[in-house]
């Protein structure tokens, strides 16, 4: 029957392309050939060895399957060896043999050709593959995606879509709105492609592989794998990296610039400091022999070394944010007590302290400088 309709259909293109007169005239050499072609002639065989595994939206449709077909029809068998062992068989001889179960990843599965054909001896494997569990989809694949990517055996093309699969009108489930997926990516043992509109939940998604092998006399054997499973939730993406630790506090004071007891008194004390981090720069001018505080002091003049000594009068202090690491200008400016005991003193011994603290809570004192101001 299909050598009938392909010979119509040759028939109409070549009157549509040679015009009537040639067409009427390569007609009767066709048909001149058909009459003298051996009656017994027949293509060389084409066998397929199919493996299908997953489920649909349906579950109690199964579409697990090892099947294996051969035409024009002969008998034929599919086998699954697990480590040297048959563990699965079927034959048919009207050129197909089935069976519900799959081979695992590892297994061998073979195709023979039991009784053989055109002449090719009986009881050979005509082809034969280690299965190795592919393709499979990648989690993106899922529901609002276009995604369509995943791994395949290598060298293997891919084909893939998705459908909707509802019962059928007279048993059984039929497939509905079938999409073609389009393939961009083939690399190695991935490839990778989209749909032109997003994924549903409802829908099944489906990829498959195959291989097509020439045999002797022109025949061809072709090992097909396919997974199919409905279209679920996207995964959550993972959670981000924690951010790096900032570096460690780090500065100095870049130039303390000398000054008087009467320009203090006029016009503050400017300072330049280093910072290597976004953060702010305190510093405290403390009239020497007094107890500093503690998280001035440092270890040497803590509160428990110095508790005998009343506190150091705060004579000035300046405070300057930092954006980013770089240099900042600190103002001290004068202290209220810090003026009124300027304002009669000829000289002063200070101790200045800087005071880092980066925007992440870090803290760092540098070093004290002693200084003396005269008027």
């Amino acid at each position: 029957m299909r050598t009938s309709i392909d010979f119509v259909r040759g028939l109409r293109l070549i009157h549509g392309r040679i015009g009537s007169i040639g067409g009427v005239l390569l007609l009767a050499l066709i048909v001149t050939c058909a009459v003298v072609a051996p009656a017994g002639a027949t293509s060389p065989p084409k066998y397929t060895l199919s493996i299908t595994e997953g489920e649909t939206t349906q579950p109690e449709h199964s579409v697990i399957a090892t099947s294996g077909r051969v035409d024009p029809e002969a008998s034929v068998a599919v086998s699954i060896i697990r480590g040297g062992i048959e563990v699965s068989r079927s034959s048919g001889d009207d050129g197909y043999a089935w069976m519900p179960s799959i081979p695992a990843p590892g297994d061998v599965v073979n195709l023979e050709s039991p009784t053989g054909l055109n002449g090719h001896p009986g009881g050979s494997i005509v082809g034969s593959f280690v299965y190795d569990g592919r393709p499979s989809m990648d989690p993106t694949v899922c529901a609002g995606s276009v995604n369509f990517s995943g791994q395949r055996s290598t060298g293997q093309t891919i084909q893939g879509g998705n459908f909707l699969d509802v019962p059928g009108a007279y048993g059984g489930f039929e497939r509905w709105n079938a999409v073609q997926a389009q393939i961009t990516l083939l690399s190695g043992s991935t490839f990778g492609g989209g749909f032109l509109s997003p994924l549903a939940f409802g829908e099944t998604v489906w990829a498959s592989e195959s291989l097509e092998t020439p045999l002797a006399g022109g025949a061809v054997f072709t090992y097909e794998s396919e997974n199919v499973r409905p279209v679920g939730a996207c995964p959550v993406p993972p959670a981000p990296p924690p951010p790096p630790p900032p570096p460690a506090l780090q500065g100095s004071i870049l130039k303390l610039a000398r000054t008087t007891i009467h320009r203090l008194l006029k016009s503050g004390w400017l300072d330049q400091v280093t910072i290597n981090q976004p953060g702010t720069v305190v510093q405290d001018l403390y009239l020497q022999g007094g107890a500093l505080p503690a998280y001035a002091a440092g270890r040497k003049g803590g509160r428990h070394h110095h508790r005998h000594k009343p506190p150091a009068l705060l004579l000035a202090r300046g405070t300057a944010t930092a954006k980013s690491a770089g240099t900042v200008t600190v103002l001290m400016r004068l202290t209220a007590k810090g003026r009124r005991l300027l304002e009669h003193s000829s000289h002063v011994r200070a101790v200045l302290v800087t005071t880092l603290r980066s925007a992440s809570g870090a803290k760092l004192n540098l070093e004290r400088r002693s200084v003396t101001l005269h008027r």
